[in-house]
């Protein structure tokens, strides 16, 4: 078990006994709160997506990673042109996304049904208008959130999918790259990497699979590692290749040898993955339950400690000045002239205008690389190339824009708890050794100094970020949408980031949509003077750029105004929760002077007995955050590309992802 899933499962006991407290308790808010955050770790989604070539063993991989032997059809002359995903399920669900932009439906098939969909044999170049397949299974490997995403091969892509294919990159937790024993790496796949992958995720396995067939696997690796280091900038050394054989793993699961899994080498494949995603993705998704346990035994703490205080004749003078003054403090808060609210309107319509003249500026460099795709004569002889190109391209611009545009909205975010004075994810009374009660945290000071500090900073991301469910919600219609966030939304992040990414997912949606109709006009371009065709080509491609432009730039206006509406939501919904909770301890206060001798005798006997488990139960949280925080991050993302903006003159013409980009990667490089 990676430290991720034993975390988790550690976290989960916490959530039961806090939430067995608060039940026995009766205190609904905050069973509701428990109940709602223990959900969502839950369902915490870790996005894998598969990569590779058509025809490298893709399908054979996620059947031997998942103990299956027929989930993912598998034949030598298969070839999977769909993108398919699996997640976790208590039963088995299989539903195929079918129709046209903005009027798909779904249908419900059974498993034997799948390669009627999935694969090129049996759904010729689409003709079923199959988008997508979600399989929901029971599956064990899958329990602890994992999604995995099998995308058709980089020389197969159907142009229909192109966009769901290209959305799914951004919202990857990691990548496996798989490449073939049998088959050395070619141009094309490392341009694909290094054009495609590299500047939306960091985070790759690279995977070869088929190492039973080859007799010196360690030599196809080095020189694999040589090709990838080019790409990556690196030392060759330091990339770590993970050879597997399905056929083994599949030869173990039904004859139960141990040499059969042992030779598969799948149990470092999945230690691979699990410290990856554990360690980059997984340790948000941890310290975002931490911070909500945490939060929720303050809660339930404070008004305890305050009327076993007032019990002993322990509270200061001031504490219920105090206590009324954090109320006053929190309900002019919730005014609509509070000053959070002016600095979120200026901060955001100041980031509509950074994030407006980055996409303008952005969308020129696109139309400079268009103008190189049909000068290339290596394109221009398949027209339908160049558009695919191009949709790639704007597709990745919006999906990079949704990942600035929530990192900005939770770096804000901290800015406002910084200005209100005001710790959301704190809530606690604490009392000195002179038996002088303080409020925590009644002044924020910037500096980390606390656990649960550290950990708030870590997981403030997770609020924000946008779900893949959102985003591909977007692609493929309203409807459709509905499906694929309850699928992969739950869990993922809270409303601002799912709001942001639906709305840019519909404009990739909108974009792949558009270009169908461009790439079918350029299929019909059949000129052999190649002056003539660049002319046509243009004519084509140019309204589409226009369209585009028009159609994103007001998906972003869109968006921010969006964003500005959920984030006032949350912190107003924050802000109200810990109203409540003071409210709640003041009353305790109040209440406890009212009591008779004997009513607090009798309360005495049973006050240190909940406070003692509120208070072990509360440093088992901390002490397990602190655990997750100093876990090591052995296995670095890898460098993304540095981005070159315009300046005076244009930008140097991007590797061509298509076709043969005439880079020299090693000899073992298959043009």
């Amino acid at each position: 078990m990676s430290d991720y899933q034993q975390h988790k499962q550690q976290i989960l006991q916490l959530f039961d006994k806090a939430i067995a407290f608060a039940q026995a308790h009766k205190l609904t808010p905050t069973f509701n709160h428990l109940a709602e955050a223990q959900k969502h770790l839950l369902e915490g989604k870790l996005f894998i997506v598969v990569a590779g070539e058509f025809k490298q063993g893709k399908s054979s991989l996620l059947n031997a990673f998942l103990n299956e032997t027929e989930i993912f059809p598998v034949d030598i002359d298969i070839t999977t042109n769909l993108v398919s995903t699996i997640t976790y399920g208590k039963t088995e669900k299989i539903t195929v996304v079918l129709g046209e932009s903005g009027q798909e439906t779904v249908k419900q098939i059974q498993r034997s049904e799948i390669s009627e969909y999935v694969t090129e044999q049996r759904n010729a170049k689409n003709a079923k208008q199959a988008k997508m397949l979600i399989v929901e299974s029971p599956n064990s490997q899958l329990q602890e959130g994992l999604v995995l995403v099998d995308t058709p091969g980089i020389g197969s892509l159907n142009t229909e999918h192109t966009a769901i294919t290209y959305a799914f990159l951004p919202n990857a937790d990691a990548v496996l790259f798989v490449s073939d024993a049998l088959k050395p790496l070619t141009t094309e796949e490392l341009d694909f990497l290094k054009t495609r992958i590299l500047p939306h995720c960091q985070n790759i396995i690279f995977v070869l699979t088929k190492a039973d067939t080859v007799s010196d696997i360690q030599e196809i690796i080095t020189n694999n590692q040589q090709k990838l280091a080019q790409v990556l900038n690196c030392d060759p050394k330091t990339i770590t290749i993970v050879p597997v054989s399905s056929r083994a793993k599949l030869d173990y699961l039904q004859y139960q040898e141990p040499e059969d899994l042992e030779y598969s080498n799948f149990a470092q494949l999945e230690q691979q993955l699990w410290q990856l995603v554990g360690e980059q993705r997984g340790q948000t998704l941890l310290l975002k339950a931490v911070n909500e346990l945490n939060q929720a035994i303050g809660e339930m703490k404070a008004p305890l400690e305050v009327a076993w205080s007032a019990d002993q004749n322990r509270t200061p003078e001031n504490l219920e000045a105090q206590l009324i003054e954090t109320q006053e403090k929190l309900r002019n808060l919730l005014e609509n002239n509070a000053e959070w609210r002016n600095i979120l309107s200026d901060r955001l319509q100041n980031l509509q205008i950074e994030t407006q003249g980055q996409f303008q500026r952005n969308f020129a460099q696109i139309r400079y690389q268009t103008s190189e795709y049909i000068e290339d004569d290596r394109l221009i002889n398949s027209p339908k190339q160049i558009a695919d190109l191009v949709e790639s391209d704007i597709d990745g611009l919006m999906s990079n824009l949704n990942k600035d545009l929530n990192q900005q909205a939770a770096d804000l975010y901290g800015e406002i708890e910084t200005v209100t004075r005001l710790d959301l994810t704190r809530f606690e009374v604490g009392f000195a050794e002179r038996q002088k009660a303080h409020l925590v945290r009644e002044e924020i000071k910037i500096e980390e100094k606390t656990v649960a500090d550290k950990a708030w900073n870590t997981s403030r991301n997770a609020v924000f970020s946008s779900s893949a469910g959102g985003t591909i919600g977007g692609i493929v219609g309203g409807t459709i949408g509905g499906v694929l966030g309850f699928v992969f939304g739950a869990g993922v992040g809270a409303a601002p980031g799912v709001q942001v990414g639906a709305a840019i997912g519909g404009a990739i949606g909108w974009i792949g949509g558009g270009a169908k109709g461009v790439k079918d006009g350029l299929a019909q371009i059949e000129e052999k003077d190649r002056a003539t065709t660049k002319s046509k080509v243009t004519r084509v491609i140019a309204p589409f750029l226009d369209d585009c432009q028009r159609i994103c730039n007001q998906t972003l206006v869109k968006a921010i105004k969006g964003l500005e509406h959920s984030m006032r939501d949350e912190f107003t919904k924050q802000v109200k929760r810990q109203k409540e909770g003071w409210e709640k301890t003041l009353r305790s206060l109040q209440e406890s002077r009212k009591l008779s001798p004997a009513q607090v005798a009798q309360r005495s006997q049973q006050l240190p007995d909940s406070l003692e488990q509120l208070s072990q139960l509360q440093a088992q949280v901390q002490s397990l955050a602190q655990t997750i925080l100093q876990q090591p991050i052995t296995t670095p993302p890898l460098a993304a590309p540095e981005k070159v903006e315009a300046k005076v003159k244009p930008p140097e013409p991007k590797t061509v992802a298509t076709a043969s980009s005439g880079v020299d990667y090693g000899d073992w490089a298959d043009e």
